[in-house]
C-alpha cells in the first residue's frame, strides 16, 4: 500500500510539472501574440509621425536624402535621437525592452541608419514597416523601418512571474515533502522489520518454555492427589494455554505477512473445512451457559481455500464475539451466499463497537479503548490475522454494529470470500 502511495505521489508530481509547462507554454504564446501586437502598434505609431515634416523626420531625411548634406558625422547623433524617438513610442505601448533599429531601403541590403548590433540580434523578434510620406520621398526609394528585440524569451518570461515564481515555489516545496515522504516510509519500513523481527524472535523463544510448562504440568496433574494442588495446576494449566495462543497468533500473523504464497489451497467445502471449528465452539458455549446456534444456508460453499488458516480466522471471530459478547452469551454463525462470494458471519449481542473504533478494529495491535479498564485480554491480533486471511483469499471482512436485525444490539462480523 505504501509503494502505491508513493508511486502516486510521484506521478502526480511529474504531472503537475507536465501541466504546469504547458500551461507556461501557452501563457508564453498569449505574452509574445501582445507584445508583437504592443510592438507593432509602437512602429505604426513612429510611421505617423514620420510621415510629415517635423524635427525627428528632416534629421532623418538628411541621413537618407543623397548629396553632400548626408554626413556620416551626423550618424552618430541621429542614431541616439532615434533610438530615444523609438523608446517613446514603446513605452506608450507598456513595452520597456532592450532593442535595435534599422532604416533601409526596400530590398534591405543598404542600412541608411544602423543601430550597433542590430545584425546580432534574434530574428524570433523582428518587426518590419514601410515608411511613407517625406522620408521615401527625400531618398526616392522605399523605406523599411526594422525593430529587433533582445533576450525576447527572457522578457516574456518576466511578464509570467505572477504564475512561475509561485508554481515554482510550490512545486519545489511539494518535490521537498514528497522526498522527506519517502524517507520516512523507508525508515519505518526498516523499524517495521526491526519489530516484526523481534516480535518473531521473542515468540519463537517463549514456545519451547511453554511447551515445557504445558508437558509439566499435564505430568503434574497424573501425580498430585490433593485438591487444592489439582486447582492450582489447573490454574497454571489454563493460563499456559492461553499464552501458547497468543503466541501462535503472533506466529500465524508473521507468516501471513512475511509471503502470500504461505497459503496451502484446496478445493474445499467451507461448511467441511469450517465444521471442527464450529463443533469445538458449540461445545465451549455450551460449557459457559450460553446459546451457539449455526445456520449453514450457503448454497455455494466451494473455494479454494487455506482450511487451516479459514478455520483460525472463523476461531478468532468466534472467540472475539465470546469475549464481548456479556453476561448473555450468545452466538450465531451464519454463511450465505453475497454475487459470488461465500460470507461467514458471526453474530454477538454484546458491547458492540463504537463508530470510532470500526475502521480501526481490524489493525495490529489495536484494541477498542475501554478507559484505564481492560475486562477483555488480547493483544489486537485476533481481527487483524482474519483480515489478512480475507485479503489472502481474495475476499474482505467488515464489522456492523449495532448488529442489523432485531434488536440492534451487539457486532456482526461478515467474512466473504470468493466461489468457485
Amino acid at each position: 500500500m505504501k509503494k502505491v502511495i508513493v508511486l502516486a505521489l510521484a506521478f502526480s508530481l511529474i504531472g503537475l510539472g507536465v501541466v504546469q509547462y504547458r500551461f507556461l507554454i501557452i501563457g508564453l504564446r498569449g505574452t509574445y501574440a501582445r507584445f508583437s501586437y504592443q510592438a507593432r502598434n509602437a512602429l505604426q505609431a513612429a510611421k505617423q509621425e514620420l510621415h510629415g515634416e517635423n524635427e525627428m523626420s528632416l534629421l532623418l531625411a538628411s541621413i537618407v536624402a543623397p548629396g553632400p548634406g548626408n554626413l556620416d558625422s551626423l550618424r552618430g547623433a541621429s542614431e541616439r535621437l532615434f533610438r530615444g524617438f523609438l523608446k517613446d513610442k514603446l513605452l506608450s505601448q507598456g513595452l520597456d525592452i532592450d532593442f535595435a533599429f534599422a532604416i533601409t531601403d526596400g530590398l534591405e541590403i543598404h542600412p541608411f541608419l544602423q543601430s550597433e548590433g542590430f545584425n546580432d540580434f534574434d530574428s524570433i523578434s523582428h518587426y518590419r514597416i514601410f515608411l511613407e510620406g517625406l522620408l521615401p520621398q527625400r531618398c526616392g526609394c522605399r523605406l523599411v523601418l526594422h525593430l529587433k528585440a533582445q533576450n525576447l524569451v527572457k522578457y516574456l518570461i518576466s511578464q509570467l512571474n505572477h504564475l512561475t515564481i509561485p508554481f515554482l515555489i510550490f512545486f519545489f516545496l511539494i518535490g521537498g515533502c514528497f522526498i522527506w515522504l519517502v524517507r520516512f516510509l523507508e525508515e519505518q519500513r526498516k523499524l517495521d522489520e526491526v519489530k516484526n523481527d523481534f516480535i518473531n524472535n521473542l515468540t519463537h523463544e517463549l514456545k519451547t518454555p511453554v511447551f515445557t510448562i504445558g508437558l509439566t504440568t499435564s505430568m503434574l496433574q497424573k501425580t498430585v492427589k490433593s485438591d487444592p494442588e489439582r486447582q492450582y495446576l489447573e490454574v497454571i494449566r489454563r493460563e499456559n494455554e492461553a499464552l501458547k495462543l497468543q503466541v501462535n497468533k503472533v506466529l500465524e500473523l508473521a507468516s501471513l505477512e512475511k509471503s502470500r504464497q504461505v497459503l496451502e489451497k484446496e478445493h474445499l467445502d467451507i461448511h467441511e473445512a469450517l465444521a471442527p471449528t464450529i463443533e469445538f465452539f458449540r461445545i465451549h458455549v455450551d460449557q459457559q451457559g450460553g446459546s451457539f446456534r449455526y445456520f449453514p444456508e450457503a448454497a455455494m460453499a466451494r473455494a479454494w481455500i487455506d482450511p487451516v488458516h479459514l478455520g483460525n480466522a472463523l476461531h478468532n471471530l468466534l472467540e472475539n464475539a465470546l469475549k464481548y459478547s456479556g453476561e448473555e452469551k450468545i452466538i450465531e454463525v451464519r454463511t450465505f451466499n453475497q454475487k459470488s462470494n461465500c460470507c461467514i458471519s458471526v453474530r454477538d449481542w454484546g458491547v458492540g463497537v463504537a463508530p470510532s473504533d470500526r475502521k480501526k478494529v481490524f489493525e495490529k495491535f489495536y484494541r477498542v479503548n475501554s478507559g484505564d479498564i481492560h475486562q477483555t485480554k488480547g493483544f489486537g491480533l485476533g481481527l487483524s490475522y482474519v483480515r489478512q486471511v480475507a485479503r489472502l483469499h481474495g475476499g474482505a471482512v467488515k464489522v456492523e454494529s449495532p448488529a442489523p436485525g432485531a434488536g440492534g444490539k451487539g457486532s456482526l462480523f461478515t467474512l466473504c470470500i470468493p466461489v468457485n
